[in-house]
């Protein structure tokens, strides 16, 4: 288990120094083909990312017991109402416009990670 952590921690290192380098890209406005190739390499990557965190946590899910996985969605829907009503309401006043359906993906994934975040990684259940 020890190798699958250390793989999860070395995939984060490189997730981080990727922003880090593409921020700076970005901020300074390099503008040469190894900063653009740089950039669509480290979008590539942090979809392969995404897809592999998904990964994680679906093969995570089916180890838990029934309980444990109603729990987790209990925590996602309540997240997904208060943070919803509370964009809600921010867009309303803050804007005059209307919302769009897409409005609510921002709540959705921060509900999603925050009820799901901890099976993102290989580690020994207890």
């Amino acid at each position: 288990m020890k190798k699958y952590i250390s793989i999860n921690i070395i995939l984060f290192i490189v997730l981080l120094a990727g922003t880090i380098i593409t921020i700076f890209i970005i901020y300074k406005d390099i503008d040469t083909s190894l900063s653009l190739k740089v950039i669509i390499g480290y979008i590539i990557y942090l979809l392969l990312y995404g897809l592999f965190s998904i990964f994680l946590v679906i093969a995570d899910t089916r180890k838990l017991n029934w309980i444990q996985i109603r729990k987790r969605h209990f925590t996602f829907i309540t997240w997904f109402i208060s943070l919803s009503a509370t964009y809600y309401l921010i867009y309303y006043f803050l804007k005059s416009s209307e919302m769009d359906v897409w409005d609510l993906s921002i709540p959705f994934g921060v509900s999603f990670g925050l009820a799901f975040s901890d099976l993102m990684s290989w580690k020994k259940k207890d």
